[in-house]
């Protein structure tokens, strides 16, 4: 071997060294991913500007006992709370590290069973029981440099995104399942997703890399009602907000 031919791989040879020694992700306690929620629920709140009125109190009582019912069979026994961001645009809901959640109104507005508010609870509940909410918790902490003291630095928008197509099957799935081991019919899911459909027929939005489509999350639902021989025909119950 020539000389500088050594020396390219002796190079070689340390840099690899130094990444493979480069210290694992820290790990992140319970008790700091129930702080980062928090945090960025009190974020949240400050950019939407949440109404406090007897209504939304009720309202938010109503999720929680429903809440409350579906992440009885979680893995992870946290305080789960959730929370009405009462705006009729939006749409969805949003999971915060350690059990915070955020459901809009406008999807409550989309609802006629409590099985649908069901399966968008635990659609949510599933992105933190599977710590994808606090694997992001970490990620942001190396990216922008942070400490476990400055939680108020992360970003909204970041947790406010998908979690990757593999991320939101699975939430989809786990989420299914806590609905139904909490009496809930898995049909739900479907109703819920074909109204997203309905409604974005016009659209016709391009695909993305980063989520599935709503055809990918309708077909993994009716093959997981088959393949757990779950009873689609249970009868759902009302939506009860009050």
């Amino acid at each position: 071997m020539l000389k500088s031919e050594f020396r390219i791989a002796v190079a070689l040879w340390f840099s690899v060294t130094l990444v493979s020694a480069q210290p694992a992700p820290p790990p992140l306690s319970t008790a700091d991913e129930i702080r980062a929620g928090d945090a960025l629920l009190a974020a949240f709140q400050k950019s939407q500007g949440f109404a406090d009125t007897p209504e939304s109190t009720a309202i938010e009582a109503y999720l929680q006992k429903v809440g409350d019912k579906v992440a009885a069979n979680a893995k992870r026994k946290l305080p789960y709370k959730f929370h009405l961001d009462p705006h009729p645009g939006f749409r969805s809901a949003v999971a915060y590290p350690g059990g915070e959640i955020v459901v809009g109104g406008g999807v409550l507005a989309l609802m006629t069973h409590e099985d649908e508010l069901a399966i968008v609870l635990g659609h949510e509940i599933s992105h933190i029981d599977l710590s994808q909410c606090a694997h992001r918790v970490v990620d942001s902490m190396q990216k922008d440099h942070l400490t476990a003291d400055q939680f108020d630095k992360l970003s909204i928008e970041v947790f406010g995104g998908p979690y990757g197509k593999d991320g939101e099957l699975a939430a989809d799935r786990e989420g299914v399942k806590l609905a139904v081991a909490a009496g809930y019919s898995p049909h739900a899911a479907v109703e819920l997703l074909e109204m997203f459909q309905y409604l974005s027929r016009d659209s016709k939005p391009a695909p993305r890399a980063d989520a599935p489509s709503l055809e990918e999350r309708i077909q993994q639902v009716r093959d997981q009602i088959k393949s757990e021989h779950w009873d689609d025909s249970k009868p759902e119950q009302p939506l009860n907000l009050p």
